[in-house]
């Protein structure tokens, strides 16, 4: 019997049928097409979330293709009832957050810029150039700095489009949290800004 989700929202965005779960259940259902529909369908989100939280590429390319054994593995752990993609950034999350932990490393860096960040035209001005790309690494470091709950709260919010409340799922928090973290991100990131410009 092939599942139709209803993502029942408890924010003021709630979802109708979730094409995630409608996918999955036609994996399990055998459907040989399914899971590859799946990957395509989210697989930039995940590869996005696992870059923006600092790691490597070929460290990155090797949590992706985890993220996605595991949600074929799990298939049937999986509650319906619950956001797909939740469910999925979840798993992405705790890999992430397991390889940080084993590796001890205190500072993750985030390349915010490094998806979305568009270089000069090489006829631009050169100092043009330079000050652009300048940004793009400020940008860059003052997100670094950021406390790893205010980045993660920005990153899944912000970049990946999640409501607060799956946020708040995914890091395992209250969504007040989430809004105190979106909050102090966003004005530690204008103090940077800000700094940035006066010495500019």
């Amino acid at each position: 019997m092939e599942a139709k989700a209803q993502a029942v929202g408890t924010d003021a965005h709630p979802v109708a049928a979730d094409e995630g779960a409608e996918m999955l259940a036609r994996h399990m259902a055998g459907e040989p097409r399914a899971f590859g529909e799946l990957v395509e369908r989210y697989g930039s989100s995940v590869f996005g979330y696992l870059r923006r939280s600092g790691l490597a590429n070929h460290v990155a390319e090797d949590m992706f293709q985890e993220t996605f054994l595991r949600v074929h593995q799990h298939a049937r752990r999986y509650d319906p009832k619950r956001p797909f993609k939740t469910w999925l950034m979840t798993i992405s999350h705790n890999l992430v957050r397991s390889h940080f932990r084993k590796a001890k490393v205190r500072r993750i860096l985030v390349g915010w810029f490094g998806q979305h960040y568009d270089p000069p035209d090489q006829k631009a001005d050169v100092l043009a150039k330079v000050e652009s790309r300048d940004r793009a690494h400020h940008m860059e470091q003052a997100l670094a700095e950021l406390p790893d709950g205010s980045r993660r709260a920005l990153i899944l919010t912000q970049v990946e489009g999640l409501s607060q409340q799956e946020a708040a799922d995914i890091l395992g928090v209250p969504v007040p949290t989430i809004k105190t973290w979106i909050r102090r991100g966003r004005l530690q990131l204008a103090e940077a800004f800000a700094g940035q410009e006066e010495g500019a």
